[in-house]
């Protein structure tokens, strides 16, 4: 097998906990469940409404610590910029859920991720845990490479972090789409692209799109491959594992009919056996 091996025997099998912090109504996290149960990988799979809620003790705290993520320059690393209560009272109410769905706040995705798993019991951080997030909320991770910040749909680690807001707003659409967008009134107005994109609707995901949960099975499969330690990618376009930039490779790569290549599909088998 290439890459890393697999956890120790006495790791397996895993534990995983699902946690439900998005509104898109067309997301059914059951049946993200249903899918991972069905790998025959687990000893338990569990649905939590709310990672934070469940979690954190300390509301106050957990906010600045949350509005300490936020970028404010996509070409800076530092986040710098001073903390009011505005900030604060932002993210006391998108925990309280009294502020619900997308908004234009981008977050540092490690950073994010960090405050998440600060709020983890120590007992539940070991390679046994699996823990996933679904969430709203939008963030970026760092490329020294490009020297500015870069819009994912996941961040991996304790927990794995996984943006329904993402998957639609991060990926690279069809060409055209941009210059349509600007046209009509940038940002917010994505339901008027649409419209004029519907010959090619097949090409990039959509908020509340239908397809949205068959979509995030493949990123929860990421997720648990991360946690094996052999890594969540794959080079095969075909492969569920695949991470390409374009809306409409993630559709072919996670509605193509494939579920996985040939060395995955056997390191799945191992993980089985393991089990």
């Amino acid at each position: 097998m290439t890459g890393k091996e697999l956890l120790d025997r006495s790791d397996f099998p895993l534990k995983a906990c699902l946690y439900d912090e998005t509104c898109a109504e067309s997301f059914d996290i059951t049946e993200i469940l249903n899918y991972l149960q069905d790998k025959d990988l687990f000893k338990e799979v569990r649905v939590e409404d709310s990672f934070l809620k469940k979690y954190f003790d300390d509301v106050e705290g957990i906010s600045e610590d949350l509005a300490k993520t936020r970028i404010k320059d996509l070409e800076k690393p530092k986040r710098d910029f001073d903390i009011d209560r505005s900030h604060l009272e932002f993210e006391k109410k998108q925990i309280s859920d009294e502020l619900i769905g997308k908004t234009d706040v981008l977050y540092d995705g490690f950073k994010l991720r960090d405050v998440f798993s600060s709020c983890l019991p120590n007992e539940k951080k070991d390679d046994s845990f699996l823990h996933i997030v679904f969430t709203d909320r939008f963030f970026a991770t760092w490329k020294p490479a490009t020297e500015r910040y870069h819009a994912r749909v996941s961040v991996y680690g304790v927990p794995s972090i996984i943006s329904t807001t993402g998957i639609v707003d991060a990926p690279a659409r069809p060409r055209g789409f941009y210059e349509v967008k600007s046209m009509d009134g940038g940002v917010g107005e994505n339901f008027v692209v649409e419209n004029k994109f519907e010959d090619r609707v097949g090409d990039f995901v959509y908020y509340d799109d239908e397809r949205l949960t068959e979509i995030m099975k493949g990123y929860a499969m990421q997720a648990v491959f991360y946690q094996v330690s052999i890594g969540p990618f794959c080079m095969d376009k075909e492969c569920r594992l695949y991470n390409p930039h374009l809306q409409k490779n993630i559709l072919n790569a996670q509605l193509g009919g494939n579920e996985f290549c040939e060395e995955h599909q056997n390191v799945l088998e191992k993980m089985r056996e393991l089990s």
